[in-house]
């Protein structure tokens, strides 16, 4: 899964470099890709998302506008009020998102550490540094990481990683 990762956000950044649109180096580096990762690679430019097949399933890529919050994302994960959505990648068995959220970097980090333990995870780690937070946290089969640094225009940089565990190996 985590070349599947890595291949998703190469396959983002050439969406993005290329406005998605069906150029002939995009479709030079949807060969290349492909060929790399032997996994079918398929762009949709309507909408701005970029979806590859692997045995495991589909994991698609969006980011920019086009990104949104998954229809499939918990209820019971945490997100701060006023967030937007830079990126998303989604798998059968994990979301990962790149968030901007207004605020206070450790009011938001705290708001979003006792909302996660009210709603029943459990803190697994909890990092600091002078370059932001990062938490770790588990429930069911389920493990979710947050992490908080300081973004542009005043924002924070919120990145939010949700895995199940046994979904798919």
């Amino acid at each position: 899964m985590h070349r599947a990762v890595l291949i998703a956000g190469a396959l983002a950044c050439a969406c993005a470099a290329t406005a998605c649109s069906k150029s002939p180096g995009e479709r030079l580096a949807e060969a290349a890709v492909s060929a790399a990762s032997g996994q079918k690679v398929s762009v949709d430019k309507d909408g701005g998302k970029v979806t590859f097949k692997t045995e495991q399933g589909d994991v698609q890529v969006t980011s920019g506008d086009a990104a949104t919050l998954p229809a499939t994302f918990p209820k019971d994960v945490h997100l701060p009020s006023g967030y937007t959505v830079e990126s998303s990648m989604q798998s059968a068995d994990a979301i990962i998102l790149g968030l901007a959220v207004p605020g206070d970097l450790a009011k938001l980090a705290s708001e979003t550490d006792q909302a996660m333990t009210a709603d029943g995870w459990k803190q697994q780690t909890a990092m600091q540094s002078e370059h932001g937070k990062l938490f770790m946290y588990e429930k069911d089969k389920r493990s979710a990481m947050m992490s908080f640094a300081p973004g542009n225009d005043g924002k924070v940089s919120m990145g939010v990683q949700l895995a199940t565990q046994g979904a798919s190996n």
